[in-house]
């Protein structure tokens, strides 16, 4: 669930931006309200929640990678912690709102049930917060509660708009293959490594010895491989060797060593869902951002700025979300 969450925010990031018809500065807002779109409203108070979650999770990776000192770092000519409130929180939260705007004219809306989770997650994530980090957001459960919501909503907006996807994903389209190539820049090379490996010679100890690059062995899925070499790989079965094949920059052979794994293919079948759904759903979003506005106070979001701290007691917003959804959500 926490997958589906991201593929709502960031993992969409820029569709607000790129689809909508305008993003209106605003200074008419209410003090309280920061984004507003035709009926949803993001108040500051669930918006400093997405702040802190948003430091929470960074400072844990960079402090992973043994780097204190990132939010000081540039992004271009602007601070990283600028770039990442101007773009990919202000990305999520205008997504956010256009998704339950949505939600209205599809009829979409949450049960008493969705409504008690949302409530039992606010209550366990806004318990996890230390004096300091409440201090910080100014926030409360009740707050927490109509966060959730809202995403709710959202995913299931996204749930909506996918519900006439074919759930099955054929295993030509989930296939992942094993393969191994040579590459060699003349024709000569592997028209004579061609040879060897006719002669008996092992295809792996002649592509180690001859091929231009030191990866020999590839897990290869629809539309990763270069399409002339793919033309050739899908029709291939395990231990079969291709005839040379000529691209713009080199020549090749192929060997097949498994024509279908088995794990690798099914752990891919839930990507290529994936990305059907997203294809499926973000051009009707798109097509509804570009004609309609969110706006912005722009007072207020020029002076929310990330908790000073590195000192995070907090759970992953996304991640409570997951712990109650996953077995509650229909």
């Amino acid at each position: 669930m926490r997958k589906q969450i991201i593929g709502l925010t960031a993992c969409l990031a820029g569709l607000c931006f790129s689809g909508c018809r305008d993003v209106v500065l605003s200074t008419s807002l209410n003090d309280h309200i920061l984004f507003s779109g035709t009926k949803t409203r993001l108040s500051l108070e669930e918006c400093s929640l997405v702040f802190l979650d948003f430091q929470t999770r960074y400072n844990l990776y960079y402090e992973n990678l043994g780097e204190t000192d990132f939010w000081k770092e540039k992004a271009g000519e602007i601070d990283f912690s600028d770039y990442l409130r101007d773009g990919r929180i202000k990305e999520e939260l205008c997504t956010l709102v256009l998704l339950n705007d949505m939600a209205s004219g599809l009829g979409v809306t949450l049960t008493d049930e969705e409504r008690s989770v949302c409530q039992a997650a606010a209550a366990d994530y806004y318990g996890s917060l230390s004096d300091e980090e409440k201090s910080y957001v100014q926030s409360d459960e009740s707050k927490a509660a109509s966060l959730y919501e809202k995403y709710r909503i959202a995913q299931k907006t996204i749930d909506e708009l996918c519900s006439g996807i074919n759930t099955e994903v054929s295993d030509n389209d989930k296939r992942v293959m094993i393969l191994q190539l040579i590459a060699a820049p003349s024709y000569k090379e592997i028209e004579q490594a061609k040879e060897r490996i006719s002669s008996g010679e092992d295809f792996e100890s002649v592509a180690k010895e001859v091929s231009r690059f030191s990866q020999i062995e590839y897990q290869v899925s629809r539309g990763t491989l270069n399409p002339i070499l793919e033309e050739t790989a899908i029709y291939m079965s395990d231990g079969e060797v291709s005839d040379i094949i000529q691209t713009e920059q080199n020549y090749y052979l192929i060997r097949c060593v498994d024509d279908f794994d088995e794990v690798l293919s099914s752990e891919n079948e839930s990507q290529v869902f994936g990305k059907l759904r997203y294809a499926t759903w973000s051009q009707s979003f798109t097509s509804y951002a570009k004609e309609h506005t969110v706006g912005i106070s722009e007072e207020i979001w020029e002076n929310l700025h990330f908790y000073q701290t590195t000192a995070f007691t907090s759970d992953d917003l996304y991640e409570t979300y997951d712990r109650y959804f996953c077995t509650n959500s229909n």
